[in-house]
């Protein structure tokens, strides 16, 4: 197996891991980098490359900037241009990942073998992965981790508007991203039940959608129990004992009485988290502070008043805390720790002085920091929402409850400090079960299963080529090639045309020339006749559902085989035919095999009306996209179906990289051939649903010249004439 893993956002490398650095480098940062070092181990795998985005930026340091970095014996992490080398939150990613995904299939067209599966993990490498895979005609499997719908939930119960959510987190275009993403995929994995059962509930599924509940593994070489500083100091990591020395001299700057048991807390500085909640505990409860100190390490900081709004407002919260429960020389707030060592031995520590884990957060998907204090030999109290029930079903090594019952977590607390016995049992416990429960090599045995037998049931769409040798030689040995809409972009000024036509027959030996429009073929036809258009070697017809070569129109079997994968248009025309402001269009083509197209009522603005299409289209548990253009025309065509797919689908078919594709066009149907690596050509007549592009500085070029004299300008632009 050949396996690429994508994860575009947070800081990702190998070594030293900037845990809590921000709300993006958090715990599926590690989980991506430990899965692909660890399945590149497994019998059976010969390759295993993570994707992320390549940083060239002052704030973060070099090595982010590096193509490549080694993880171990066929094992690396690729990083790509996308988006300029600028560091950005997630929510900022999502105009630039066409480019990522025209970068990933040109370096994957590079390599000796395509990928046997792309898996992507959280909802924008979901996006770039379900493409790759299509592209490849391979699995697509997805992993969430986190997810838009129960997010947007938890943000309108504690105020948030739908409008603020859209404005801050791009939420619902997160929430459509992982909606289309489970359409397509082929396997989706998770880590606990109340993940597939409840994250996923509010979800459209197909019914024969696989689900595999695979918990994580942990670094046990890590994790290793507290004890072996008693038993075995001599076979300890110094780097272990030089964290431990930090550590202990960091916390001993905070309290009065050092040698108490301790009660730690390990999490980003986010309001979900509820810290608030176990600082308010422990200072409302005398008897706790006489017991035990409070230690609170909440993500990486320098200087609060540069942080985000969400993460200043917490610390300031508990700074603030501190100082009304007087709680100086109890509890220590310290600014700074490292993923690899200190947290392991904070943990180990904790436990040395008997005392426990505290992640008050109101839910955890998984509850990682359940199991890594676990391994260590320290019992855990926590949220029974989410994750946790899994573990302690199968390690019995801490306790759950509400957290926003502050007695019963007093008296978790109060327990689990004082009762021996029970500290003992959940100590050994979680030593011995998370070992048996949570290994990597577990965890990567059950995900090759599952892909093993993916893969085995995946049914590649036929490889069919086009049947004139001569065509088939041409498309294969042109350095360039065009491909522009036809209404508003290649026809408006005949002139113009002409100019352009006398060009193409010119540099025919060089450039191949195509047109995509959301025609269909007859109609296509008809208007190339009138023309005088006869030297055509590509026509993409019916807005990108259908490919043909030359004038007798050649059609590609194989891109029709892939586009009938999850496709279901009579689902489809159900869905919609009780909205009054769609009708069916009518005529010769209007309706295609692989197209559904509607009329918009005049009266509608589409950006009111698109998410309640969306929604109904969503329950129809088909792999669809929609396109909206020029105001009045609605198009639904299979996922793997638009005019920049089509081109994307050509430039892996024929060897020719996108930068050497010239696209062409004016309105909101073109748009996806005008983004990613792809030479862009933006006629000056364009319709404004493209100005976006401009906005979000895609590579593409804005024509000053209308219509065919814009296409010429461009080509220009880009030194392809």
């Amino acid at each position: 197996m050949y396996i690429q893993l994508v994860s575009m956002h947070g800081l990702i490398r190998g070594q030293n891991i900037e845990m809590g650095r921000d709300a993006d480098t958090g715990g599926q940062v590690r989980y991506v980098i430990e899965l692909a070092k660890n399945l590149a181990e497994q019998p059976g795998v010969t390759q295993v490359d993570l994707f992320t985005r390549r940083l060239k930026d002052k704030r973060v340091t070099a090595d982010y900037s590096q193509t490549f970095e080694e993880l171990g014996p066929n094992c690396r992490i690729v990083r790509l241009p996308c988006g300029g080398g600028r560091y950005v939150r997630k929510e900022k990613l999502w105009s630039f990942l066409d480019e990522f995904i025209d970068q990933m299939i040109s370096f994957t067209r590079r390599q000796e073998k395509p990928p046997t599966v792309v898996h992507g993990h959280y909802a924008d490498a979901g996006y770039v992965a379900a493409e790759v895979a299509s592209v490849f005609d391979v699995p697509f499997v997805f992993t969430g981790h986190s997810l838009g719908k129960p997010k947007l939930e938890y943000l309108e119960s504690v105020g948030w508007t739908l409008e603020e959510a859209n404005q801050e987190l791009n939420i619902e275009k997160r929430i459509q991203v992982e909606q289309d993403c489970l359409s397509v995929a082929d396997l989706v994995i998770t880590s606990t039940r109340h993940e597939r059962d409840d994250q996923y509930k509010n979800y459209h599924k197909d019914e024969s959608l696989r689900f595999e509940i695979i918990p994580p593994g942990l670094d046990l070489a890590r994790f290793f129990p507290y004890y072996e500083y008693e038993l075995a100091p001599h076979t300890v990591d110094e780097r272990f004992k030089q964290a431990r020395m930090r550590m202990v001299h960091e916390l001993r700057r905070f309290f009065f009485n050092p040698d108490k048991p301790l009660i730690l807390s390990l999490c980003r500085p986010d309001r979900r988290k509820n810290i608030q909640a176990l600082i308010k505990t422990y200072g409302e409860s005398k008897e706790l502070q006489s017991i035990a100190n409070l230690a609170v390490f909440a993500g990486i900081r320098s200087n609060i008043e540069e942080m985000s709004d969400n993460e200043k407002e917490v610390l300031t919260d508990i700074l603030m805390m501190l100082d009304r429960y007087d709680l100086y020389g109890k509890m220590a707030i310290p600014k700074q720790h490292d993923s690899e060592f200190d947290v392991p031995e904070l943990y180990r520590l904790t436990a040395s002085g008997r005392g426990v884990f505290v992640n008050s957060a109101f839910i955890e998907l998984f509850g990682l920091t359940f199991i890594e204090a676990s391994a260590t030999g320290l019992p855990f109290i926590g949220t029974n929402d989410g994750g946790p029930k899994d573990i302690i079903e199968n390690c019995e090594c801490g306790i759950i409850l509400d957290v926003t019952d502050q007695e019963a977590m007093t008296k978790a607390m109060l327990s689990t400090l004082t009762n021996h016995d029970q500290w003992n049992t959940m100590s050994a416990n979680g030593i011995n079960r998370v070992r048996e429960h949570y290994s990597w090599d577990t965890h990567c045995k059950e995900y090759l299963k599952a892909l093993s037998e993916v893969v085995e049931t995946y049914e590649p769409a036929p490889s069919t080529g086009v049947s004139a040798r001569s065509l088939g030689n041409r498309l294969e040995n042109v350095k360039y090639m065009l491909i522009t809409d036809i209404d508003n972009t290649l026809l408006g000024d005949d002139d113009a045309l002409t100019n352009l036509l006398d060009l193409i027959h010119r540099e025919r030996g060089r450039i191949a020339f195509g047109v995509a429009s959301g025609r269909s073929l007859n109609l296509i036809l008809e208007v190339l006749e009138k023309y005088n258009i006869h030297e055509i070697d590509v026509i993409i017809s019916s807005v990108g559902s259908e490919i043909y070569y030359g004038r007798d129109c050649q059609p590609d079997k194989g891109w029709g085989s892939r586009l009938r994968h999850k496709w279901y248009p009579n689902r489809i025309r159900d869905a919609l035919a009780n909205l009054p402001y769609l009708s069916l269009q009518t005529g010769p083509g209007s309706q295609r095999e692989f197209k559904v197209s509607y009329n918009l009522d005049d009266h509608v603005t589409p950006s009111e009306v698109m998410s309640e299409i969306h929604t109904h289209l969503d329950k129809t548990r088909s792999a669809y996209s929609l396109i909206h253009s020029h105001g009045s025309f609605v198009d639904i065509l299979p996922h793997r179906a638009s005019k920049g797919k089509a081109i994307r689908y050509l430039s892996q078919k024929w060897h020719l990289p996108l930068s050497n594709i010239a696209a062409s066009g004016d309105s909101g149907n073109d748009y996806d051939m005008l983004t990613g690596q792809t030479s862009g050509i933006v006629v000056g007549n364009y319709d404004k649903e493209l100005e976006s592009l401009r906005e979000n500085g895609q590579r593409c070029y804005f024509a000053k010249a209308n219509y065919a004299a814009g296409i010429l300008e461009g080509l220009k632009y880009y030194g392809m004439i």
